[in-house]
């Protein structure tokens, strides 16, 4: 098998998106201190709230089209024109309606001219979206190569873009520029390979027919990504909000500005957890075909690995976090390192919720992901309002170690077909020395 032309097609177009994954974590963490360092602590969290606010709205601009569309393209390649076309319609009007949200909403909120700039700049980015369907196109045939190559192209030249604007000192606002640089580089090289694949984009065609269909098994996912994200991001525009009345802008924006910077490192951590899910996947999948007994064996084992996983990273983290943030960052960052501690603790809901997907795919269970994303949601705003006014961000961080707590973990009791599921969780966490090679 490991000689087969489908094995190592499929081994290269991983390892190439393996690749960009590592080379964009390197570079954007590189560039990332820099920019950190030369904005300090206020204007760093300014522009995080920015970008925080705007993301709340990402998920009408994915409209959580991509795995429905690859899976179309796939069963269907004669709908190639079709499908991509209506896709591209689609999204457009998506990043339409997230810029036209974007700005009403800079005006509703008061917000400073500035701030609001930033808004609407990052917001006008997405409007280049649809050609992320170029990228859809060449999933579906395992040939990541060619728009991971565009992506790298598009990390470095970013990338020398934010160091060139270090050295000159430039304001602020262009840094929200950098992510329309961004969409536009992504853009053109995305329609420069796929013209170099013999196709072209004038042929595609809208559908209403498809339009329908798409969006009909979309909505479910939409819905999904924005409470997924609203649970993971939320936290650096309550931070301002709920702050700036009571301690002035500036000093909320520092804050944001100390919470966003831990938030990025301890992000830099999490392909980790999703490389292991997606190497054991195809093994549980197996295995829940050939018997329970073996699916709820690999299951837990997964379970053992992703705590193990999180014991080997945040036990060091915790106690080093506030050293390597001071080392990195300068000492005005020197509260950051005590919120890196606490998103050390983070990294086990991370783990265990990547997991968990496992098991939701093989069961089918994605109503009842949705009904766990939107009450995680909920829980995470609702206990913000009550714990950043005391704590600040110590507060935001506990109220999504607690909103965790309830959608990965407790939300599992009130389902009978997600019972056994938390039992091999919290049995694979109290027994993770006994972990085992899948086969």
């Amino acid at each position: 098998m490991l000689r087969s032309a489908g094995f190592k097609k499929y081994f290269a177009n991983t390892s190439w998106l393996l690749l960009e994954r590592v080379v964009r974590l390197v570079v954007v963490l590189g560039t990332g201190i820099l920019v950190a360092r030369y904005l300090g602590p206020e204007l760093f969290g300014q522009l995080n709230y920015a970008t925080g606010f705007v993301g709340l709205f990402f998920a009408l601009t994915t409209m959580g089209l991509d795995e429905i569309v690859v899976r179309d393209l796939v069963k269907n390649p004669e709908r190639r024109d079709e499908l991509l076309g209506t896709s591209a319609v689609i999204k457009f009007f998506g990043s339409l309606i997230l810029v036209v949200l974007v700005g009403f909403a800079s005006l509703v909120r008061d917000m400073d001219g500035l701030t609001a700039t930033l808004v609407i700049v990052i917001g006008a980015s997405e409007l280049l979206r649809p050609f992320g369907v170029i990228d859809w196109y060449f999933m579906a045939h395992v040939r990541s190569r060619e728009t991971v190559v565009v992506q790298m192209v598009q990390v470095f030249v970013s990338a020398g873009f934010k160091l060139v604007m270090v050295l000159i000192q430039a304001p602020l606002v262009w840094f929200a520029w950098v992510y329309v640089l961004e969409g536009l580089l992504l853009a053109i090289g995305y329609v420069i390979m796929y013209r170099r694949d013999g196709t072209l984009i004038r042929a595609w065609r809208y559908s209403r027919t498809t339009a329908s269909y798409l969006l009909g098994q979309s909505w479910p996912l939409i819905i999904y990504g924005m409470a997924l994200y609203v649970q993971a991001k939320i936290d650096q525009v309550m931070i301002f909000d709920v702050l700036r009345n009571r301690v002035g802008e500036a000093a909320a924006n520092a804050e944001v500005g100390q919470y966003s910077n831990a938030l990025k490192m301890i992000e830099a951590l999490g392909f980790l957890p999703v490389i292991v899910q997606k190497s054991l996947a195809p093994a549980i999948t197996r295995a829940k075909a050939q018997g329970e007994a073996l699916y709820g064996d690999r299951l837990l084992n997964q379970y053992r690995l992703m705590f193990l996983m999180f014991l080997v990273t945040s036990i060091p983290l915790y106690f080093l976090a506030e050293p390597i943030m001071v080392f990195l960052f300068g000492e005005e960052y020197r509260p950051a390192g005590f919120l890196l501690s606490l998103f050390a603790i983070r990294l086990l809901f991370t783990n265990m919720g990547v997991g968990k997907a496992s098991f939701i795919t093989n069961e089918s269970l994605f109503k009842y992901s949705l009904i766990t994303a939107v009450v995680g949601a909920v829980l995470n705003i609702t206990m913000n309002y009550f714990l950043i006014p005391p704590f600040k961000a110590i507060g935001a961080i506990w109220a999504t170690i607690g909103s965790f707590t309830v959608s990965i973990f407790l939300m599992d009791l009130l389902f009978s077909n997600t019972r056994q599921n938390l039992k091999w969780m919290c049995w694979g966490m109290l027994t993770f020395w006994r972990i085992r090679s899948v086969k």
